[in-house]
C-alpha cells in the first residue's frame, strides 16, 4: 500500500478499499477480504461504545445524515412543570 504524501480526502476511498494485511485481519477477527474501511468502522463503533460522543455522532450522521435546523422555523419555547421538583428550605445564617 502506498500512502499519500499529505492527508487528502480524495485518497481515502482508495485506501478504505485496500485489503488488510493478514496479521491485522486475523487480530481483528475479520474474514478473508476485509478492508481498511472495515477495520476503521469497527474502531469507530468501539470508540462510540466506550463513550466517545464524537465517534457516536459521526456514526449517526453517516447513517442518518446531519440534523438540519432551519433558522426560519418558529418554535414554541419548551414548557417545564417545576412543581414536581421537591424543594427544601435551607436556613440562612445571619452574618
Amino acid at each position: 500500500m502506498t500512502l499519500p504524501r499529505s492527508p487528502n480526502a480524495s485518497h481515502n476511498p482508495d485506501i478504505a478499499e485496500e485489503k488488510l494485511p493478514e496479521n491485522i485481519r486475523k487480530k481483528l477477527g475479520f474474514e478473508a477480504g476485509a478492508t481498511y474501511g472495515d477495520a476503521l468502522s469497527l474502531m469507530q463503533f468501539r470508540a462510540a461504545l466506550n463513550g466517545n460522543r464524537g465517534a457516536a455522532r459521526e456514526i449517526r450522521e453517516a447513517i442518518e445524515g446531519k440534523a438540519v435546523i432551519h433558522a426560519e422555523e418558529e418554535r414554541e419555547a419548551p414548557q417545564f412543570d417545576l412543581s414536581a421538583i421537591p424543594t427544601r428550605h435551607v436556613p440562612v445564617r445571619p452574618n
